[in-house]
């Protein structure tokens, strides 16, 4: 393990800064200091995966060009929101606050040979669903026992060999925090994917969808429109519009054959608005026309 630890009284900032590497491709950066003028840096990072976890902050810090952390945790009582942010390329960090703010907070980096090693065989999709590009961003709440931990790490310095081990076990957990909540991100829009053909049906046996815009039903299905086309396509073997249509066609077919429904009735319930398009439709999909149904009809004594 790397020992980089120092306490720095600069003309900017009083406190603790410490850069610890504490296992091969993990760094450990602990800082805690008070900004004593206004304040701001930047620096360019490499590849690699950054997880902040700010215990008390009012500076704010912009990952890239993408990412703003402002003012991320106030009070010792809120609960911590953990930052993990993916490098793929080189690209900068800055910070900036104010005179007289104090900043704490825990920021590990795992570089991407790490991070390979970590998913070989397993969790890879899940993850990578996540982080699919350069400073993708995923936030979540790190448990109440974690962020104990991580209070308690921040505010020590000590460097023998129990405490750089717990450093080093609390980083390690914490990457396991955040892959069970990318899996479990991962399960339930699965989930909602399987459900999606079974919720699909069930609209379908409603009328009244008969009338809706496909924008309308995706939004009732929750899905956007592209994929609500595909769900259809693979449950029904073709698009839901065609469906519909032929749904209508086979709806007024049965009306003509009891004769409660005239040619021209049976055209404006199937959405047509003029019989001979209505006509070559009713052919194609049955192979004759509605008029020998009609005619049929007629022939038939009452």
């Amino acid at each position: 393990m790397v020992r980089d630890t120092a306490v720095r009284k600069r003309g900017l900032f009083i406190g603790r800064v410490e850069n610890l590497m504490i296992q091969d491709g993990i760094l450990f950066h602990n800082k805690d200091i008070v900004h004593k003028a206004d304040f701001s840096t930047q620096r360019e990072l490499p590849p690699q995966l950054i997880i902040a976890i700010p215990l008390e902050s009012k500076a704010l810090m912009t990952y890239g060009a993408t990412h703003r952390l402002r003012g991320c945790r106030f009070h010792k009582s809120d609960p911590i929101i953990a930052t993990a942010i993916l490098y793929t390329e080189p690209d900068l960090v800055q910070g900036a606050a104010k005179a007289n703010i104090r900043s704490r907070s825990i920021v590990l980096s795992l570089s991407l040979p790490w991070l390979e090693r970590q998913m070989a065989g397993k969790h890879r999709g899940s993850f990578e669903r996540i982080f699919s590009h350069h400073l993708s961003r995923f936030d979540w709440t790190l448990p109440p026992h974690l962020g104990q931990i991580a209070e308690a790490l921040n505010l020590t310095s000590s460097q023998n060999g129990p405490e750089m081990l717990m450093r080093e076990a609390f980083a390690l957990t914490v990457w396991e925090s955040l892959m069970v909540n990318i899996q479990q991100i991962a399960f339930v829009s699965s989930q909602r994917h399987n459900e999606q053909p079974t919720r699909l049906k069930m609209l379908l046996m409603d009328e009244k969808v008969d009338e809706m815009a496909l924008a309308d039903i995706a939004d009732t299905l929750g899905m956007s429109v592209s994929t609500l086309q595909r769900a259809a396509k693979k449950e029904l073997g073709m698009s839901l519009q065609r469906y519909l249509r032929e749904r209508k066609l086979q709806e007024v077919k049965v009306r003509l054959e009891e004769r409660t429904m005239s040619l021209q009735e049976a055209a404006e319930h199937a959405g047509y608005h003029h019989a001979a398009n209505f006509i070559t439709a009713f052919r194609k999909l049955f192979g004759f026309s509605p008029k020998q149904i009609v005619r049929q009809g007629q022939e038939k004594p009452d």
